[in-house]
């Protein structure tokens, strides 16, 4: 087996088996994901030793919330959350961009410089700006109790698919006439090929091999976007908010699906305290990120580089076996005899 093959199977193993991992331990050992206990002791003198949230030294393997939770376990749960809707954004956002672009392609070109000039206007706004401006109303709503968490879900998932496809739509829809300006394409024309015909024969051809390797990009991209939303509060299926303090504000928030990014926004003011509580979600993040990275190197290198996911075959070339003493010496004895019988015959 390749290299290149165990570099793409075992990252998509990893993903896939976290994200059933997450559907099917929760339900055959929902005691790991209870409130933990409230203080831990010695029980041979009594003497108390810890209090939520526990180091990893004293609840591992990445120490507990300030619930008590164990925190390993309560990413797990929220990976299929995470993974999932990462996944439907980065589909979202390839469907969508594939439509926009073959729109923009055949667009006159007056309209397409207006488009373009207003999308590098909005590249230099950053996406999470973007949406925390769309989706900060509707956290307020949350917050209210008058929008439900998997509603606001599904409503994240698709804003944030909606605020990258033009952009993606333009980028696809230039490869689109770069490549209608091939030699076969005009010939296509000349004999009669209409517009759906050019569609459906090359630029379905062609993009499909591309929108593999954007969709894993696309994919990468979006889960660095839900952390730098999580930094700002807006995670996906909303923070509720409670106030915990008397005479100051002291407000403490919680998620219903716990997704990394809401466990990391969570406890990001405790990072100095108990700086697990942050890192145990990026390294999650990380892990993550890293594995659909290494697939789209895979993929890149496949249908872009043309190169082989298998191992190519070794051809063994027998090497020529040099005649034997013997040999020569029948073929000398042979010369002479043909010698012999030539000089008689003259």
């Amino acid at each position: 087996m390749s290299i290149r093959l165990l570099r793409l199977w075992i990252p998509i193993g990893l993903l896939l088996l976290l994200i059933a991992v997450s559907f099917v331990l929760p339900s055959t050992h929902p005691h790991l994901f209870e409130q933990g206990p409230s203080y831990l002791k010695d029980e041979e003198t009594g003497k108390l030793l810890a209090s939520p949230p526990y180091t990893p030294s004293e609840m591992g393997p990445m120490g507990s919330d300030k619930l008590g939770r164990n925190v390993f376990f309560v990413l797990i749960e929220g990976a299929k959350y995470t993974l999932l809707a990462a996944t439907a954004i980065a589909l979202i956002r390839m469907a969508g961009g594939f439509l926009f672009g073959l729109t923009y392609a055949f667009l006159p070109g007056w309209v397409r410089q207006v488009c373009k000039g207003l999308g590098d206007t909005f590249n230099f706004i950053p996406l999470a700006i973007i949406a925390f401006v769309l989706l900060a109303p509707l956290q307020r709503a949350f917050e209210t109790g008058s929008l439900y968490s998997m509603k606001f879900l599904v409503i994240q998932v698709i804003v944030i698919s909606l605020i990258v496809i033009p952009s993606l739509g333009m980028y696809i829809g230039e490869e689109m006439r770069e490549f209608l300006k091939n030699d076969f394409i005009s010939v296509s024309r000349q004999i009669g090929a209409g517009r759906f015909f050019i569609i459906k024969r090359h630029l379905r051809s062609q993009f499909s091999r591309h929108a593999i390797v954007m969709f894993s990009e696309q994919l990468a991209q979006t889960l660095y976007l839900l952390i730098q939303l999580g930094i700002l509060h807006i995670c996906l299926g909303g923070l509720r908010m409670v106030e915990f303090g008397l005479l100051e504000h002291r407000p403490e928030y919680f998620s219903f699906i716990n997704d990394w990014a809401a466990t990391m926004s969570i406890n990001i003011y405790q990072v100095h305290l108990y700086p697990w509580l942050l890192l145990a979600p990026l390294a999650f993040f990380a892990a993550a990120i890293f594995c659909v990275n290494e697939i789209n190197s895979v993929i890149k290198e496949v249908f872009i580089e043309g190169k082989s996911l298998r191992k190519p075959k070794k051809i063994v070339v027998k090497p020529e076996i040099p005649p034997s003493s013997a040999d020569n010496l029948f073929v000398l004895a042979g010369r002479e005899n043909r010698r012999e019988n030539h000089h008689e015959s003259i």
